[in-house]
């Protein structure tokens, strides 16, 4: 599984960026690097290192529509023409490196999460355009000051299972469950799964998710879906019972579209909330020797033991993610 969190080299580059009075976008999301990729409606996390001290603290948009403009923050997306970008929350992370110079161990981030607009154009390998015709870029403001633009590649779908180590988590919010980032699997009355309340063979669960691109009906940025629309892609599932097991990637599509490996019972925006997914499926029958998750407080850290022995992988062409979660042993 891949955590939201603020790469190191977030903080080695902080100075650097600091020093031309300019905001700079240094990473985003679950790795450093630009151009960065992103998906139409993804919400995601832009790192800008160096201001960080600009803020006294977190700010979070209010319910209902997200607005462009945030403690002084905003965001544009430019693709031909430039539009502004829904914020959702900013705050000042502290980030401390052995790298920095002695006497400075910590630098100051702006962590700005942000939702892309849903009205971009994607690549698309399989069509007339197998590369972006117009080139996509984003750049944060601070106070009014332009901040400079980085490149960005836009892609169908960038699938992200929502987890408790999440900087900005827009779903439902996580309990103790004994895992470090507890994934967002719900159980149907909206618990959430864990060793002590694990899901059963058979039963429906749903995970909670971000990335997953343009739906039918289209969905309209930074406003909260209305129904629960499902993906224009249709995404790929995969089980996988070794214990404490990484995402896999599910099988792809044939070449003319048509899908011949299964699929969840449902992949769609979730009602009520702005850029948020919801992936339903059902969970399959174990297979003999599956071994039942540790109870949370049984082990000490870094103990050899099953944190969860049934990992969900959901993906495409262009992007994959995965939960591990406990299911019930041998039922």
């Amino acid at each position: 599984m891949r955590f939201q969190r603020p790469v190191i080299l977030t903080a080695m580059i902080g100075a650097a960026f600091a020093q031309t009075n300019m905001p700079v976008i240094g990473s985003a999301g679950y790795s450093a690097g630009i151009p960065l990729t992103v998906a139409p409606g993804q919400i995601v996390t832009l790192f800008v290192p160096g201001f960080g001290d600009m803020l006294s603290g977190p700010a979070k948009a209010p319910p209902g529509p997200l607005p462009v403009t945030l403690a002084g923050v905003s965001v544009a997306f430019r693709q031909g023409a430039d539009q502004a970008a829904p914020i959702l929350e900013v705050q000042p992370i502290k980030t401390c490196t052995v790298f920095a110079p002695p006497g400075n161990t910590c630098g100051s981030t702006l962590a700005v999460t942000v939702q892309i607009p849903f009205n971009v154009e994607v690549i698309c390998p399989r069509c007339a355009r197998p590369i972006a015709l117009v080139p996509s870029q984003v750049a944060v403001s601070l106070n009014g000051v332009q901040g400079q633009f980085v490149d960005l590649i836009v892609v169908p779908d960038q699938v992200h299972f929502l987890t408790a180590c999440d900087l900005s988590v827009s779903g439902p919010q996580s309990g103790l469950s004994g895992l470090p980032c507890a994934p967002m699997v719900t159980h149907a009355n909206g618990s959430l799964v864990t060793a002590s309340n694990p899901g059963r063979s058979g039963e429906a669960l749903s995970a909670y998710a971000t990335g997953l691109g343009q739906t039918n009906p289209a969905q309209t940025t930074g406003q909260p879906a209305k129904t629960d629309s499902g993906t224009v892609t249709v995404f790929g599932i995969d089980f996988n019972y070794h214990p404490n097991s990484l995402a896999t990637k599910p099988l792809g599509p044939t070449l003319d579209g048509l899908p011949t490996y299964p699929t969840p019972l449902f992949t769609g925006v979730s009602p009520g909330f702005a850029g948020l997914y919801q992936i339903n499926f059902m969970v399959p029958a174990p297979p003999t020797g599956v071994q039942p998750c540790a109870a949370p407080g049984t082990s000490g850290p870094y103990a050899n033991v099953v944190q969860s022995n049934l990992t969900v992988s959901v993906g495409s062409v262009f992007s994959f993610d995965g939960a591990g979660i406990c299911i019930q042993a041998g039922n």
